[in-house]
């Protein structure tokens, strides 16, 4: 881990022991509370890099994930993340309605909440909002590209937004699905393509893309359930809730 992003953050960071599930080594890592941007410039490389949840043994170079409460505060990006690792427990409702009842002291001006699961899901939040994207238009495009590599016969964990590509020309890129509304559908080539690392259940993580136009049906999916506005309380929108939305629209 790179030593200058951990002393830049002292007040921030806890001490810890982690155990590598390869050799069973025992050694020392550090547990990141809270990413603050405002404090902390390096905190959105720091997080995108999630060094401090996956932290390297260094008797064999695997790494570790781990998973803790944590917490990223980004005023200039607007977001303001949660990680809870246990929100998909039986009493996950009752946790969100309990931090929700609290927002007087969590809350910050002119921000999005959010709620995370995973350090993925955190990290995911930056660069969704470094983007300039909605999360949930985001959110509702993983289960259209999950269903297109299952039918495929991959067996998918989960996926992640990474970066946004903007063709330089018309040409169709490998790994990516295009969705079309036209009857030409060559022309969604020139589109701007959702870049995400999908996780399979053996540990592998495969680049894969999805057009602009399967973007805008998503937005207007929100639209439709009236699901843009944002009531500034925290939300977990996850692949779960997009797939519950998406089964809504067979439903309806």
């Amino acid at each position: 881990m790179n030593q200058l992003h951990m002393t830049k953050n002292p007040q921030a960071t806890v001490p810890i022991t982690v155990q590598c599930q390869h050799c069973h080594n025992i050694f020392p890592a550090q547990r990141i509370c809270c990413i603050d941007t405002l404090l902390w410039p390096e905190g959105r490389q720091v997080l995108d890099e999630c060094a401090f949840f996956r932290p390297v043994c260094p008797q064999c170079q695997t790494r570790a994930e781990l998973s803790y409460p944590s917490r990223y505060i980004d005023r200039e990006l607007g977001i303001s993340a949660v990680l809870v690792p246990e929100l998909n427990s039986p009493a996950s409702n009752e946790l969100l309605s309990r931090m929700n009842c609290y927002m007087d002291r969590l809350a910050l001006d002119k921000m999005t909440h959010r709620v995370v699961d995973t350090f993925h899901a955190m990290a995911e939040q930056m660069r969704i909002h470094q983007h300039g994207l909605n999360d949930k238009a985001v959110q509702l495009l993983k289960p259209i590209i999950i269903g297109s590599l299952q039918a495929e016969g991959f067996e998918v964990w989960n996926g992640f937004f990474m970066n946004l590509t903007h063709p330089k020309d018309a040409t169709q890129m490998k790994e990516t699905m295009y969705i079309s509304t036209q009857e030409d559908t060559r022309s969604v080539y020139a589109e701007t393509v959702y870049q995400f690392h999908i996780y399979l259940t053996n540990g592998d993580v495969i680049p894969h893309g999805i057009n602009d136009t399967a973007y805008q049906i998503c937005m207007n999916i929100l639209t439709d359930k009236s699901l843009t506005e944002d009531d500034k309380l925290f939300h977990h929108y996850d692949l779960s809730w997009a797939i519950s939305i998406h089964n809504s629209l067979y439903s309806d």
